[in-house]
């Protein structure tokens, strides 16, 4: 049916409603209103004949009075006025009845009243030419009637009726039109209501074929669309399956019963699709599914499920399955029944365990790589460093010119060889994650000349000019890695003088746009007249071990790892990278690192801890709560060699307790403690005992925000373990100064995991520095940590079998803070990881395991540190 067509249809539909609607209360409201008038009509021409019946009544009445009085006149017989006082009774009663009809009309009431006036003169006048008869005989009432006054009230009376009928015949007129008006209009009314209905028939009976056609045309585009849809849902390679509130199995596609592998047969509900289907639950090892835990149920609860997974047994192999689960709502909004889609992933799913195998076993290949590379890199740089400080010892023993030769060709290979090792060594750090930006307070402008001093001297070595260009508006002071940020710049600028034979290399610094936030984005640009790169080459010259061509190791060295140590530190500095190059005109590097600004700050160099730090510290007395024993040892040995007063207690108690009584210049606070920790002993110290005396947390927490609580609470500064000495000491030099005790100590530095020898777990490097290189001192914690770790371990193991996680996490953190006081840092860390699990409230069998292996590894790096 063309759209036009229905849209008039249902037009005129409604049209014909209203319009049937309103003539029948029209109809009404006419009939009401013509009755009405009707029967006013009627009521007023009842009134007007018995107007006319009353007055002609009431004139023969009059008449008749005079009749009498004139019969009496001539017979005197005293009979005929028998009737008078009748008759006056009669007239009376008319005049009361006309009053009462016409008293709602003000004329007409005039004239009945004027017309019982005269009659009352009559009355009276025939009275008195009846007395005068009796009186003084016929001839002198003869003489009175003569006289004509009889005659004029007859006249007026005559005149005054035929005005009351005259007034009353026109109104009676009026009446008889009013009703033929009325007669007519229903006439009318009548045939119009008669034709309209008829029209209104036959437009209903139109358009109820038309209604007709349109429900069949509809119906017919319905089956159609059902009929597509069905084909649609057929030919979709998903199961489809649609259930209602009873659990009652609406719809399921032919895709759908050949993956759940039903053949034959209506499946009614949920409870028929279980029993003739196994589907189990993966996530409970192969748990059978009940028809309230199937993801389809749950939706018929509103909830909207993506990604489930169910196991489907069939044909005794497993299958996968993937489902996704939709509620429908109805018209009402309310939950009418839900809909799944559901496809086997058993393909996928084996593929994908496939690849993760593959990506395991990369991933290890990798680690061993990197293992490799950085073990066999710390091999050959142990001997290297020993050829390179025997060649410079043997350069100023040597004087004939070919072994002074000789000399130098080792010296140059040496550094090529250390070159290439250090480029190993950082490329294997990058991967593995193990290299941290420490950023501090730099100073663009310095950082750029002790670059250019270093490539200055290289360019002039060849022959070419080196300039460097800084813009104005640059920050003087930037938060940044000053180390790393030299590392890409010094790799960048020394590859441009390294491809350049002849002309220049340049490096421009300028900043990019204004700051925002705190933020300057600082560009550095290199740009070289060099041998340029190839197009095609240019996205391929970051990756590791490769050159723009075969060519370029043969006559210019290297291994190609340079730039991919650029890219990996410049994607750590959150900047960008870009090159543009041109073969044989050379090469523009562009480099651009958001840098926060820094303003006040004033630029110094941090030396090492000096004999003056040391006696400026020696005065202060120094509080320690330390409850480990190593680190209690550990501190004491190094107060005691720099003879600075030192008292040790077990806990944040005993703290509050000797601060009670002693005076001190300085508090040392570990933070994790049995009776009271740190947290309780510093807000007790600040509430009761000194709001000024500066107080150190030392804690190998470590943890996000752990400084920022330490010092919301009422410490002055925070050093994490493993601490180095000379951090130690510079902290204490700065608030041991009373004017100061607010300055806040030096930034903490990160310290990495190395270890002196391929395999070990010890840092021997870290071990000799915190023990002043004290082989006593050393041999004495080692024999601490001997007698202590197995005592430690075995709480650990037993807190580890009952499950105690808050118990366990002390006895952790406990016990890593002894691994770091011996030097095994990396045990330490793995400790540190665990004690952070433990800290969320996570404990499953992976981290019993790994505390397994930690003991084992704990009590290898005993017997390492019992070889010593």
């Amino acid at each position: 049916m063309p759209d036009r067509l229905k849209s008039l249809s249902f037009r005129w539909y409604y049209a014909s409603i209203y319009l049937g609607l309103a003539m029948i209360f029209g109809s009404q409201y006419f009939t009401y209103e013509n009755v009405r008038n009707l029967s006013l009509n009627s009521k007023s021409l009842i009134t007007t004949v018995a107007v006319l019946n009353q007055t002609a009544q009431f004139a023969l009445v009059t008449k008749d009075f005079q009749s009498t009085m004139r019969g009496y006149l001539i017979t005197h017989d005293e009979d005929i006025l028998a009737d008078n006082y009748q008759k006056k009774v009669a007239l009376v009663e008319i005049t009361d009845t006309l009053f009462n009809l016409v008293k709602n009309d003000s004329v007409q009431s005039r004239r009945v009243r004027e017309m019982l006036a005269i009659s009352s003169e009559i009355i009276a006048y025939s009275q008195h030419v009846i007395d005068v008869d009796r009186l003084q005989g016929r001839e002198p009432a003869f003489a009175v009637v003569k006289e004509g006054h009889g005659i004029r009230l007859g006249k007026s009376l005559a005149k005054k009726i035929r005005e009351i009928v005259d007034y009353e015949k026109n109104h009676l007129d009026e009446r008889k039109n009013l009703v033929a008006g009325t007669q007519r209009k229903s006439f009318l009314f009548i045939l119009t209501t008669s034709l309209v209905g008829f029209f209104l028939t036959i437009l209903s009976i139109v358009l109820f074929i038309l209604d007709k056609r349109k429900q069949q045309y509809l119906q017919k585009e319905i089956n159609e669309k059902e009929r597509v849809l069905n084909q649609y849902l057929e030919a979709i390679p998903d199961g489809v399956m649609v259930i209602n509130k009873d659990k009652e199995i609406v719809l399921l596609n032919q895709s759908g019963r050949e993956i759940l592998g039903i053949k034959t047969g209506r499946l009614n509900n949920i409870g028929d699709e279980l029993s003739e289907v196994k589907l189990m639950d993966p996530t409970r090892y192969l748990v059978r599914f009940n028809a309230l835990d199937l993801p389809v149920i749950r939706g018929l609860e509103g909830e909207k499920l993506i990604g489930n997974k169910i196991d489907l047994i069939k044909d005794n192999k497993i299958y996968h399955l993937e489902t996704n689960v939709q509620p429908i709502i109805g018209l009402e909004g309310k939950i009418t029944s839900a809909i799944t889609v559901f496809r086997d992933i058993t393909e996928r799913a084996n593929y994908e365990a496939t690849l993760e195998k593959a990506r395991t076993l990369a991933e290890k290949s990798v680690h061993v790589k990197d293992i490799f590379l950085s073990n066999v890199s710390h091999e050959i740089r142990t001997p290297l460093n020993a050829i390179i400080g025997f060649t410079n010892l043997l350069e100023g023993e040597v004087s004939d010119p070919r072994s002074t030769e000789y000399v130098n060709y080792i010296q140059v290979a040496s550094k090529n060889l250390l070159e290439l090792i250090n480029d190993i060594l950082d490329f294997s750090k990058i991967e593995a994650g193990q290299v941290y930006l420490e950023k501090t307070a730099t100073s663009i402008p310095e950082l750029i000349q002790s670059i250019s001093v270093i490539i200055n001297q290289r360019a002039t070595e060849k022959g070419i000019q080196y300039q460097s260009i800084l813009a104005d508006g640059l920050p003087q002071f930037v938060e940044s890695d000053k180390l790393r940020l030299t590392q890409i710049l010094l790799n960048v600028c020394g590859n441009a003088v390294k491809f350049t034979e002849k002309g220049s290399v340049k490096l421009f610094v300028e900043p990019v746009g204004s700051v925002v936030s705190g933020i300057q984005k600082v560009r550095f640009e290199v740009r070289d007249t060099g041998i340029g790169i190839p197009e095609d080459k240019i996205k391929h010259v970051f990756n590791r071990f490769v050159q723009a061509t075969e060519s370029t190791t043969r006559m210019f060295g290297g291994t190609g790892l340079g730039l991919s140590i650029v890219k990996s530190l410049v994607e750590l500095f959150e900047g960008d990278l870009d090159l543009r190059s041109e073969l044989g005109k050379g090469s523009v590097f562009t480099m651009e690192f958001p840098m926060k600004v820094l303003h006040g700050v004033v630029s110094h160099d941090e030396d090492p801890i000096t004999p003056e730090i040391s006696s400026s510290i020696s005065s202060l007395k120094v509080l320690a709560a330390e409850d480990n024993l190593l680190n209690q040892k550990l501190l004491k040995a190094i107060f005691e060699r720099l003879h600075i007063p030192l008292t040790i207690v077990n806990n944040g108690k005993e703290a509050l307790d000797i601060l009670g009584e002693q005076e001190f210049d300085i508090v040392l606070m570990d933070i994790q403690m049995p009776v009271m920790d740190g947290y309780d002993a510093i807000k007790a110290i600040r509430r009761s005992i000194s709001k000024t005396i500066p107080i150190i947390t030392m804690t190998a927490h470590a943890m996000v925000g752990e400084k920022e609580e330490c010092l919301s609470i009422g410490a002055n500064s925070y050093i994490s373990k493993p601490f180095k000495e000379s951090e130690l000491l510079n902290t204490i030099a700065v608030l041991g100064k009373k004017e100061n005790a607010s300055i806040p100590a030096p930034p903490k530095t990160q310290y990495p995991n190395p270890k002196t020898m391929s395999g070990s777990l010890l840092n021997l490097e870290y071990l000799s520095e915190i023990t002043g290189g004290d082989i006593e001192l050393r041999d004495e914690l080692i024999a601490l940590f001997s007698n202590d770790s197995s005592t430690q371990l075995s709480s650990i193991s037993a807190l580890s079998a009952a499950g105690d996680i808050e118990n366990l996490r002390q006895s952790v953190h406990k016990f890593r803070s002894s691994l770091f006081s011996v030097g095994m840092l990396s045990t330490a860390n793995q400790y540190k990881e665990v004690e952070a699990t433990l800290k969320q409230g996570i404990w499953n069998e992976s981290l019993k395991a790994k505390l397994i292996a930690l003991k084992a590894e704990s009590e290898s790096g005993l017997k390492e540190l019992q070889n010593l």
